[in-house]
């Protein structure tokens, strides 16, 4: 009985060992492109947005990983390029060690159609990173979005970026779309699609969660951070937002690492959206 023990914790503490190996070393490296259509009635023209946030560049996720990142985007041959937000995770702490003049390089090679956009995350207001978000964005060739529309007149779309819910400000009525187009919605936190209100098809992108960075059954919806609401990641529609407007929701898990430097049943990912006139 004690030799059948002894076993048993010997296999428990190396499956614990293996786990910790791959969530530290091996998950966060991996890169995956999850492709979603989203269908409207509405009069648009066809289109593929690509979506990545969360990147987190600093001590726990380096900015080294930005090529690879970039690769991939370019390999989508996206119409629109947008960023969810959290470029850096602590830029006061990480910015002698972070190569800027690399990131810059690097990011400023994404290349899309009809344009690159991108909104302000939390961590691009604290740790000081407010100081150069948004130039530094411009530099390389995204538009900052905050409290904006903007009419992609060739496909018929209202591209709308919000500013941060937990550090920025935005007034409530800037939530209640009069518009009666198809809303394409960049935001950070997903709570956000709580307080969108008005007419039209609205179809929200958000990161923020990092979908619990470590997935534990029961335990990651408890430890969420603020702006997360009920949301984790994947697609939401209006009924799990609890919204009488016609509304969906994806949530990305994000590319980054924070706090901890690991990732569990959460492998960085990229977004891309699809978006089709619904055929009669």
């Amino acid at each position: 009985m004690k030799k059948i023990q002894k076993r048993f914790i010997l296999s428990l503490l190396i499956i614990i060992i293996l786990i910790i190996c791959y969530a530290r070393y091996i998950e966060p490296e991996g890169l995956v492109v999850k492709k979603i259509t989203i269908e409207t009635d509405k009069e648009i023209e066809d289109c593929k947005i690509v979506f990545f946030s969360d990147t987190h560049f600093g001590a726990l996720y380096n900015e080294k990983h930005a090529k690879k990142i970039v690769d991939t985007l370019n390999k989508q041959k996206a119409d629109f390029i947008i960023f969810g937000g959290d470029l850096l995770d602590n830029y006061e702490r990480d910015k002698e060690n972070l190569d800027i003049e690399y990131l810059q390089k690097e990011l400023s090679r994404i290349k899309a159609k009809s344009g690159k956009y991108a909104v302000f995350g939390n961590h691009d207001y604290g740790g000081g990173a407010y100081k150069i978000y948004q130039d530094f964005m411009n530099d390389c060739g995204f538009q900052v979005l905050v409290n904006e529309h903007i009419i992609l007149e060739n496909y018929q779309i209202d591209l709308i970026g919000f500013d941060d819910y937990q550090l920025g400000q935005t007034e409530p009525s800037f939530y209640h779309l009069e518009t009666d187009q198809f809303h394409l919605i960049a935001t950070h936190e997903p709570v956000i699609s709580k307080l969108v209100q008005g007419s039209g098809d609205s179809f929200v992108l958000s990161g923020h969660t990092h979908g619990g960075q470590v997935m534990i059954p029961y335990i990651t919806k408890k430890l969420l951070p603020v702006g997360c609401d009920q949301f984790i990641k994947g697609f939401y529609t209006a009924q799990d937002i609890h919204s009488e407007y016609s509304i969906q929701l994806y949530v990305s898990s994000g590319i980054g690492l924070t706090k901890y430097p690991f990732r569990f049943l959460n492998t960085p990912e990229i977004i891309e959206v699809n978006l089709i006139k619904r055929k009669q």
